[in-house]
């Protein structure tokens, strides 16, 4: 079957984190659905590598998403000559840390934080005022459902959850022109932070009612359908793309679910 395509406009989406895992992910799902991506990458190599996969409507540039001057300038190379931007996608991140709070390093607290949530608002500082200006666009940033449920990667789940709160502050912000801002909340994903080969998934993927990881092409459909008119009435919600995660949480202390 087609993918479906946006009322015959020409269009561009920015996806930061654009090179590897969900973000490549979408990218490859706005172009089946007959957009531009642009991705923008922290490693320039692997953004050029993945622009090779998307073809002649993929576009990439390196960047650091916590500088704004590097990010705007990677914005701007990104899109040039391309049609409109309508959507922007916040998925860049980095690896969380495990270290108690008592002996957790800061500058990897503050490394954390800052890849996820101000690179979250940097992109939209940059990206959306354009599309407040069309009257029209759709922001989807990449929260987790570790700012819900967290566990013992502190600056993560804080990082995420401050994620679902701005998200919902630029939705009511923004809203009224044009602009929807909405969040998705991966669960355990098969992405780069997660898919290490030999690791053993298997205590990860017995609090999931799925039964498996999920993959990131699942994470993209969820994401398109919120960049997509098919979305018009979703602004400032929450998304869980968990596979059952969350809501199995109060089955722990019962010894699990069912499997049969």
């Amino acid at each position: 079957m087609k993918a479906a395509r946006t009322r015959g406009r020409r269009f561009t989406v920015v996806i930061t984190g654009g090179a590897s895992g969900i973000g490549l992910a979408t990218a490859k799902r706005v172009i089946a659905a007959g957009g531009y991506a642009a991705i923008l990458d922290l490693d320039g190599a692997r953004a050029d590598a993945a622009r090779g996969k998307l073809g002649p409507r993929g576009s990439a540039a390196a960047c650091d998403v916590t500088d704004e001057a590097s990010l705007g300038a990677a914005v701007t190379k990104a899109t040039k000559g391309a049609p409109p931007v309508t959507g922007l996608v916040c998925a860049a991140g980095c690896p969380p840390s495990r270290e108690p709070l008592e002996t957790m390093d800061l500058e990897q607290w503050s490394r954390v934080v800052d890849t996820h949530l101000k690179g979250t608002m940097l992109a939209c500082r940059i990206v959306g005022p354009g599309m407040v200006r069309r009257g029209r666009g759709a922001i989807v940033t990449v929260s987790s459902v570790t700012a819900e449920r967290p566990g013992p990667a502190l600056d993560y789940s804080a990082a995420k959850a401050g994620i679902a709160n701005l998200t919902q502050a630029l939705a009511a912000y923004w809203g009224a022109k044009g602009v929807r801002v909405n969040a998705v909340a991966p669960g355990w994903t098969d992405t780069p932070f997660i898919g290490q080969k030999g690791r053993n998934h298997a205590p990860i993927v017995a609090t999931m009612p799925i039964g498996r990881l999920l993959k990131p092409g699942e994470i993209a459909e969820v994401i398109w359908f919120l960049l997509s008119p098919a979305s018009s009435a979703i602004i400032g919600s929450f998304i869980p793309c968990d596979g059952g995660y969350m809501a199995a949480a109060g089955w722990a202390p019962y010894g699990g679910f069912p499997r049969n």
